[in-house]
């Protein structure tokens, strides 16, 4: 049995007391929810610097970036159209996230060099059809419950892009697969749980789902078979470019459809 004396040695124990006492002031008004919540906020913060992993709070980061900076300028102008210095200022902030997203993840060898054979056409064919598929069941079953077939995520992103423009909403979008393959894919596998691929699956597919903020029932299941279907195919061949390109064609079919049907 594991003594208490050792138990307290282990990071994952000594870091609980310091999350929690550190987040009390910072919540002291807005309830248990919140001091629990930001309690383990902190709590996954600490781990991720005890255990050396800091490197995915750079992928993170660098990953929100692109979102942060159109959401920032629309805020700025209040409706009104992007000037060439604002455009000129995101692909810039853009390229910066891009570039040093993947020269971390080489210079870690985190992701290997890209090359042809990162690109097994048969096998992004396979990963599209099965979004496809399950894209297809997702909307079946809605209607068959009687849900709403919109999620509050999608209809933010439509609202965006009534106020960017629409070549930097179109690149923002489809190099989502970039940044999220990277961070949620990748991170958890390569990164957090390089020794247990059970919790690094259940965390990149939780993650992944989680950061498109379902707010219902239609939502989880549409980011939530998403997430398993890709989670499963990186869980398979571990190839970083595969799930890249199948996202990044996922996302463009996307913004096309919501462009032609408008």
């Amino acid at each position: 049995m594991i003594k208490f004396r050792d138990l307290i040695k282990k990071p994952w124990t000594w870091t609980i007391l310091p999350a929690l006492l550190f987040a009390l002031p910072f919540s002291l008004r807005a309830g248990w929810g919140q001091w629990l919540g930001l309690s383990l906020l902190l709590y996954l913060i600490s781990l991720i610097f005890t255990y050396k992993k800091s490197i995915w709070l750079a992928f993170f980061v660098l990953s929100l970036l692109p979102s942060f900076a159109t959401s920032l300028m629309s805020q700025l102008h209040s409706g009104r159209a992007f000037s060439s210095l604002d455009q000129v200022i995101f692909f810039v902030i853009f390229f910066i996230a891009l570039g040093l997203s993947y020269f971390l993840a080489r210079r870690r060898n985190i992701i290997p060099p890209i090359a042809i054979k990162e690109f097994p056409l048969g096998k992004i064919a396979l990963g599209f059809g099965a979004l496809f598929l399950v894209s297809l069941c997702v909307n079946i079953l809605a209607q068959a419950l009687g849900l709403q077939a919109s999620t509050e995520n999608q209809e933010a992103l439509n609202s965006l892009a009534q106020v960017i423009p629409l070549g930097i909403f179109a690149v923002q979008t489809i190099f989502a697969g970039f940044f999220e393959e990277l961070t949620y894919r990748v991170g958890p596998f390569e990164v957090l749980f390089t020794k247990n691929k059970f919790l690094a699956f259940v965390t990149a597919a939780l993650l992944f789902a989680g950061m498109h903020s379902p707010t219902d029932l239609y939502s989880w299941l549409v980011y939530g078979s998403m997430s398993l279907v890709l989670t499963t195919f990186y869980f398979k061949y571990r190839n970083f470019y595969l799930n890249m390109v199948i996202h990044m064609a996922w996302n463009f079919l996307g913004i096309s459809m919501t462009f032609l049907l408008k």
